[in-house]
């Protein structure tokens, strides 16, 4: 108990934190000694040695952001808790610029008078995805519900039972389809659905039929699904989940997969496609509904398009993001260039980052191949061919190196494998390496 004793008062301390705005090491100083209580009441500690540590800790993630910038060295290109795609150079640039001043978001500068937000981006995915119409909302789910509660509200919408799909935050279709006040109507079985199974099921009361893209998931072996274009032979609006948003036939590039464009589902007749804008399109986050004109129409006047609705700088970032699309500068989207990078790209990154790191103290470091993902509910079922760095350190076990990252300026988030802390080059930036680095050397101290 005599520890108790040899605690400094908080004035005294004060003043050795005098550098500091005072009512942040005040607050700071009282929430250090009452935890110091606390452990030598358990028997927790025995000196108070690292006092003014803990102090001068707990002032830094008090003035730090919460929302910080960190390096993801993961793998996972749309990471969906590191933030989802990350936006350019050039779309950041722009929207500071509309950040910090006065913009036309509502006024046309033509006529001189009130003009429509979506006006700036209307044309762009028109073009980009040849659709007649479209509509932006602030995310998919929340396109998903306008959709629904606008073309169905009340009525029966047909769907098959192996795409009743979960997206993230256990947000689900079926609740999503409840809350819209359509009624779901499932067909099918888990991993088996014919068109049949479609016509035995509309109803008058039938408004709309659903195909919802897996786009977390994929099914093998005996399975069998009904194309959209099939689904048109039944004479009904179709309405087309497609989840990840790509405005890109992905193939083109070199990638094995299914994953629709916007272009490609609209090109096939389907009256109404809606997207993410944050995954595979590579922009903020936003719901895109694109369509047949009298569809897009109804959806717009819905009054739950203004509760929806997109803010300015969701619009100045997406509209940067189309506008690099329609230049075909897909280097400068940081999704599609992560995606589309050539694995021996990705090793001569890793080369020169390791030539660096082999001269640190008591760290291992190897070369390792190994498989990146894409991430963000997208395509499941892709492995892209990458480099990792798997470091070993001499004092430190994988889970301490690994957290020693993770609490690092910026933090670094790797993954554990084989008794190694992996950083896959993949999604790690030329300009995240100067960080690792410092981060790495600081471990020699």
């Amino acid at each position: 108990m005599s520890l108790f004793r040899h605690i400094p008062q908080v004035s005294k301390l004060l003043e050795d934190f005098r550098d500091y705005p005072q009512e942040i090491a005040k607050r700071a100083i009282r929430e250090v000694l009452q935890k110091v209580r606390e452990e030598i009441k358990e028997g927790r500690r025995q000196s108070l040695e690292d006092l003014r540590e803990l102090i001068e800790k707990r002032i830094r993630e008090l003035t730090t952001t919460n929302l910080r910038r960190v390096i993801n060295a993961t793998g996972v290109v749309i990471n969906t808790n590191l933030g989802r795609s990350v936006l350019s150079e050039e779309v950041a640039d722009f929207i500071k610029e509309i950040a910090v001043h006065y913009s036309n978001l509502e006024y046309d500068l033509s006529k001189g008078r009130r003009g429509s937000r979506l006006s700036h981006v209307e044309e762009l995915l028109r073009v980009l995805t040849g659709a007649e119409a479209v509509h932006v909302v602030n995310n998919n789910a929340g396109a998903v519900y306008l959709v629904l509660n606008t073309l169905a509200f009340g009525k029966e919408v047909v769907v098959s039972r192996g795409e009743l799909v979960e997206i993230g935050g256990s947000f689900r279709i079926p609740d999503i389809m409840r809350a819209s006040g359509a009624k779901l109507v499932e067909v099918g079985t888990t991993n088996r659905t014919r068109l049949s199974d479609y016509e035995r099921a509309i109803s008058s009361e039938t408004a709309l039929l659903m195909k919802v893209h897996r786009s977390n998931f994929y099914m093998e072996g005996f399975v069998e699904e009904v194309k959209a274009e099939e689904l048109l032979s039944l004479g009904l609006p179709l309405y087309y989940d497609m989840g990840s948003g790509s405005l890109v036939n992905l193939r083109s590039f070199g990638i094995n997969t299914e994953e629709p464009s916007f272009e490609e589902c609209i090109k096939s007749g389907i009256h109404v496609v809606s997207g993410s804008g944050d995954k595979l399109l590579g922009g903020p986050q936003a719901g895109i509904i694109v369509g047949k004109r009298e569809f897009i129409e109804r959806i717009r006047k819905n009054p739950m398009s203004r509760a929806l609705r997109i803010d300015k700088l969701t619009l100045a970032g997406l509209e940067m993001t189309l506008r690099l699309y329609m230049q075909r500068d897909y280097e400068k989207i940081p999704t599609l260039r992560m995606l589309l990078q050539k694995p021996e790209e990705i090793r001569k990154r890793a080369l020169r980052l390791s030539r660096r790191l082999r001269s640190m103290v008591g760290l291992e470091v190897r070369l390792l191949r190994d498989i990146s993902r894409c991430g963000g509910g997208a395509m499941p079922e892709l492995s892209l061919e990458t480099y990792c760095l798997g470091l070993r350190h001499k004092s430190l076990s994988p889970v301490e190196l690994e957290k020693k990252l993770r609490n690092s300026d910026p933090p670094i988030i790797a993954r554990i494998r084989d008794d190694m802390v992996l950083l896959d080059m993949r999604t790690v930036e030329d300009g995240d390496i100067p960080d690792i680095l410092k981060a790495l050397e600081l471990l020699e101290v």
